[in-house]
């Protein structure tokens, strides 16, 4: 404690002219952060349970569980060499692919529907143990990472051990941990960044283990960043600390203006290139992998594929588009195909429908060109004729015989009176109708433009043009809203007046003539090399497009809002309704987090943030030097730093119009757990007694909420009348009839 007559509080030192703030960590602080024997055989406790209850019958269920069906699937991919394209980075999922192949995995599965065995083909067995092993690993060594970050945060051992058993037992994070998922490493990788910025505050700037701590932050950046792409979250929480830290310094008499910028010199390089390294290695090696075109490669642009092995024939492809030509059309801002099928609108006109198909090779994304009020295809066939900037067309389906058309009726989604619905509507031989009739207006040229001619005549991926209908002056475009399940969930295709340029904007990818194709006098499509970094660029652009366009609504969503209270969990699994074998006993995996958990943590969280505003507002007099102890200012200041950490991994999320589930949150999930027991750290230095009840209270309500759930985490035998009573909320859907005999 401070005696009254000190002169200055811990922390502060006298100067020539003023007083001020030692960055440097107090002898008495790193002397209660040290790691001890205790700490050490706690660490090896902590190591014993958690692989204890994260690989406890990590075989069961032996079933496909929940988005494990999808990663099965790209790990078929990588076996064959074949593009794919998915929202998240690369990193989890080639480990997985290489623990499959080191475990002689042969490819042949097939990844069909949640429910189906693993082992049910011996001949095409999938070793799943070793994935769901790996998964688990990281969710021990998150339980070990917890611990350090708790004594490097000036927790007491006692309260460290508390917080990293919290993490220990969480029903969602040990749920998550048990299954081919990315969340586990996801987690690990954020609290290995953690871990390492903890380390770095007690440590002198500049020194050999200040730098070693450094790097830990940047390979948990970049390891999470190569995971998830939310890690940018992560980003910003390290940078806006380091920006605190900095800021601190300028005002430690003791630190050179020197010092100070080799400091910030070394942290860019470190934080932000050194994980972009990672970062960009990581897909280095994902291209190598993927030589081939797969079922990603759909919405990849032109340049793209003509990387990859198999997409040779798009270089020999004539450039010059001619009236009878056969194309594919692709919108600018979403790489996918103007496609239509033989299936009819459930609104508006009824007519045939017109979407985006991000998928490719498919005969619904062919059109002929043809040249309006004129059915002449054994000529257009026979003879090349240019089409020019200005020029009237009809676009020809080839699948279906139907011609593109626009009627002055509302669009199925986006019901705008400046709005109309495309279709395709009529048989090969109604000519003279304006309605069928678009103008080809060249607006650009790309990249790979050898000259200005594809602003003058339409070029095959060169002109850059929009489609005017002829009738009603609007402009065909399309954009990121789906259309229902009748539509298949495609991209809707309408006829806008004045839209923006953007959404308008398409380009010929395909082009086949019988006159041109194989005369060499007609030049081919030039493709130059597609740097990697385009490669990057573009990919990603993909990756966000395809995660912003998830709105559809799912029954297991849960908004920002409900999140913290638990009020609805996930199915993930149950094996009712499918064939069991004699020795299967009724499963079922429901992702539910730790109620106890949840709601201190909520409340923890309320405290807290009123706790550090009234110390803000204290502390605003710079006139004023506030004695309190070291633990006191710790606690503070690591509050706010796992505060902080909750609010950036959460409040984006009430931002986002994608659907979202409670995996999602796990990130800020973890940062309360971290808050929580910081917060039992400074009861019990403040009220010895209280603080040591409530870390009592809630680690036997968060041990019973574990072990009340265990069937639903592990997949274990249940009765239906145990299940019932354990739905604590109406919300809580878990099907106990999984459990009937």
């Amino acid at each position: 404690m401070i005696e009254k007559s000190s002169k200055l509080p811990p922390g502060y030192k006298p100067g020539i002219f003023r007083s001020f703030f030692s960055t440097t960590p107090s002898p008495q602080l790193l002397q209660q952060t040290t790691i001890t024997k205790y700490d050490r055989a706690n660490l090896c406790l902590l190591l014993t349970l958690g692989s204890a209850i994260r690989l406890y019958k990590l075989w069961l269920p032996s079933r496909i569980v929940f988005d494990e069906i999808h990663l099965g699937t790209f790990l078929k991919f990588y076996f064959h060499g074949e593009f794919f394209l998915d929202v998240h980075p690369p990193l989890v999922k080639l480990i997985y692919y290489w623990l499959s192949i080191l475990f002689h995995w042969n490819g042949q599965m097939e990844f069909n529907r949640i429910g189906e065995l693993y082992n049910q083909d011996i001949d095409h067995e999938f070793p799943y143990l070793p994935l769901r092993l790996f998964s688990s690993l990281c969710g021990v060594g998150t339980v070990l990472l917890t611990y350090l970050i708790l004594r490097y945060s000036n927790c007491r051992s006692i309260v460290a051990l508390f917080g990293s058993g919290l993490v220990l037992i969480e029903n969602s994070l040990v749920t998550h941990s048990r299954l081919i998922l990315l969340d586990s490493p996801f987690i690990f990788s954020l609290a290995l960044v953690i871990y390492g910025i903890k380390r770095s505050q007690l440590q002198s700037p500049l020194s050999k283990a200040w730098f070693k701590s450094l790097i830990v932050i940047g390979m948990g950046l970049g390891l999470s960043l190569s995971i998830k792409l939310v890690a940018i979250f992560t980003f910003l929480w390290c940078g806006i600390l380091t920006v605190q830290q900095l800021w601190q310094q300028l005002g430690d008499l003791e630190i050179s203006t020197k010092k100070w910028s080799f400091q910030i010199i070394s942290k860019l390089v470190i934080f932000i290139v050194f994980p972009l390294v990672i970062y960009c290695s990581i897909f280095t090696v994902h291209f190598e992998a993927l030589p081939f075109s797969g079922e990603g490669a759909g919405i990849l642009s032109p340049f793209f594929k003509s990387s990859l092995t198999d997409f040779e024939y798009l270089k020999q492809m004539p450039v010059d588009v001619s009236y009878g030509s056969t194309i594919t059309i692709k919108h600018v801002g979403t790489e996918a195909y103007l496609h239509s099928h033989n299936f009819t609108y459930l609104s508006g006109s009824g007519e045939q429908q017109v979407s985006l198909y991000e998928f490719m090779p498919d005969i619904n994304n062919e059109w002929i060109i043809e040249i309006k009020n004129k059915n002449v295809e054994g000529k257009l066939q026979k003879q090349f004729k240019p089409i020019k900037d200005g020029d009237t067309v009809r676009l020809f389906h080839k699948a279906t015989g139907r011609y593109l058309h626009v009627n002055d009726v509302r669009p199925p989604v986006s019901e705008h009176d400046y709005a109309n619905e495309v279709s395709c509507n009529s048989d090969r031989n109604q000519l003279g109708d304006v309605n069928y009739e678009f103008k080809i207006r060249i607006i650009d040229r790309s990249f790979n433009s050898e000259n200005e001619l594809p602003l003058r005549k339409l070029k095959a991926t060169q002109s850059i043009f929009q489609l005017v209908h002829v009738g009603t002056k609007c402009v065909v475009m399309s954009h990121i809203t789906r259309l229902p399940e009748w539509g298949f969930g495609q991209y809707e295709v309408l006829c806008v007046d004045e839209p923006t340029i953007p959404n308008t904007l398409w380009y010929i990818e395909e082009n086949s003539h019988p006159k041109i194709d194989n005369d060499e006098n007609y030049p081919r499509i030039a493709f130059p090399q597609y740097s990697f970094f385009r490669k990057i660029w573009e990919l990603h652009k993909s990756m966000i497009r395809i995660n912003s366009s998830f709105t559809s609504h799912h029954r297991y969503s849960s908004k920002p809002e409900t999140w913290p209270w638990l009020l609805r969990g996930v199915n993930y699994f149950s094996n009712e309704g499918t064939t069991k074998y004699i020795d299967e006993n009724p499963s079922h995996i429901y992702f539910l987090g730790n109620m106890m958990i949840y709601y201190t943590a909520n409340i923890i969280i309320l405290l807290t943030f009123t706790k550090l505003f009234i110390y803000t507002i204290k502390h605003l007099n710079p006139f004023h030097i506030p004695f309190e102890t070291i633990n006191v200012s710790t606690y503070y200041a690591n509050s706010f730093e796992f505060l902080l950490g909750w609010f950036i991994h959460y409040a984006p999320f009430f931002y986002m119009e994608r659907e979202l589930f409670l995996h999602h949150y796990l990130p800020a999930l973890y940062f309360s757990i971290l808050l929580l027991a910081q917060f039992i750290e400074y009861q019990i230095s403040k009220r010895k007694y209280i603080g040591y009840g409530l870390m009592i209270i809630i680690g036997v309500g968060s041990s019973y909420c574990f072990y009340q759930f265990l069937p639903l985490i592990y997949g274990l035998d249940w009765s239906v009348s145990e299940c019932n009573q354990s739905k604590w909320f109406s919300s809580w859907d878990f099907d106990c009839m999984t459990y009937a005999n």
